[in-house]
Parts: C-alpha cells; structure tokens; sequence
C-alpha cells in the first residue's frame, strides 16, 4: 500500500538520546530540511555546527575526529549538542550553522568543505585538496565562530 504525505514523528529532530529511537540511518524530511539518524561513537561531544564523519564502528557511528580537506561529512549538527554515547539526528540538507576554526573566518558567499575537528574551511581550489564542496557559507563569521551556511552533504 502507498503512502502519500508525512509521517508523524515520535521525537523532535533536536532530540539527544542514550538510547536509539529509530534505526541508524534513517532519513527524515522536516520541511525543507534533510536529517539523519547516527550515533556519537566518539571521545569528543559534537556540538551545534559541528560537521561529524563515520568512525570505523559502523555506518552511521560517527566523530568529530576529521582531517582538513581529506575527510566526507554525513552532517552537521544543528540543534543540540550530540554528546559522546548518544543518538540524534544531523542535518544533512539546508540551512544550518558552521563553526569555524580559530584564526580562520568564513565571508559569505565562499565554499565549505570540512576542516579539522568538524569545523569548517573554506574549500581551496588552488591545493587540490580531495574534499568535496558540501556547503555555501549564507552568512560571513570571525575566527572560531558560528555562522551560517547551506549543506547539501548527499
């Protein structure tokens, strides 16, 4: 049987939980947002526009352990802190925050890629680094800010 419109969700994408409510993995769509279900198997909290990576455990196990333009985002954390051990939801299309790194401000309009420790770089073209462009910096940040950026990480 085919199901057209929303599903009722039983927790709030800013939910942080110790223990799973859905799958790893699982997509959800609120509005115009993109979202998906993983695990901190980290040692470091993830915090609010922190990008996270895949740790070696499993699929949707993630970190905040990345290395500057080598590593793929699976998202970035948008509403509450995922802190190590807990299960929650990161954005992985549209609008959220990026934090920066000290001594490396964004201006709007350039591209982001992940740098070290989930935050966010610039991406360099004249490198050749391997990282992909996942986001476009909406809104210009200092050093070791939050700004505001578009994802679209797959």
């Amino acid at each position: 049987m085919a199901y057209y419109g929303s599903l009722v969700n039983m927790e709030s994408v800013s939910a942080v939980a110790a223990t799973p409510s859905v799958d790893l993995g699982t997509v959800r769509e609120e509005g115009d947002e993109k979202y998906i279900y993983v695990y901190n198997a980290g040692n470091s909290q993830a915090s609010v526009g922190h990008g996270v990576i895949c740790s070696a455990t499993t699929n949707y196990s993630v970190t905040v352990s990345s290395t500057t333009m080598l590593d793929v985002p699976v998202g970035v954390v948008k509403h509450a802190t995922l802190t190590t051990g807990a299960y929650g939801w990161v954005l992985v299309r549209g609008f959220g925050p990026c934090a920066t790194p000290a001594n490396s401000g964004v201006a709007a309009g350039q591209l982001l890629c992940l740098g070290g420790d989930g935050k966010w770089a610039v991406k360099s073209i004249s490198t050749d680094a391997p990282a992909p462009v996942v986001g476009k910096c909406m809104e210009a940040t200092g050093s070791a800010g939050v700004g505001h950026a578009y994802f679209r990480i797959f």
